[in-house]
């Protein structure tokens, strides 16, 4: 058998050709957006940011302030 390769080459081979080509794949869109000077799209609109306090967790506001119930600085939720 002179030229021919051994099974476990030929099929690690193959394996790494088609990791490369769904590499390839994965990344093509995140270069067009670049190229055309666009940041990919994350599918979630941004949320505006809210508040609550670290003691009354049902305590939620829109902006940043004390908390009605006990004073406390309300913190940004996660």
């Amino acid at each position: 058998m002179c030229g021919t390769k051994p099974p476990a080459k030929i099929k690690m081979k193959q394996i790494l050709s088609i990791a490369l080509l769904f590499t390839a794949l994965a990344i093509s869109p995140v270069i067009a957006h670049a190229q055309n000077g666009e940041k990919p799209k994350s599918g979630a609109p941004a949320a505006a940011q809210k508040y609550t306090c670290p003691m009354h967790l049902e305590v939620i506001s829109e902006k940043p302030g004390k908390c009605p119930k006990c004073g406390m600085n309300l913190v940004p939720l996660k």
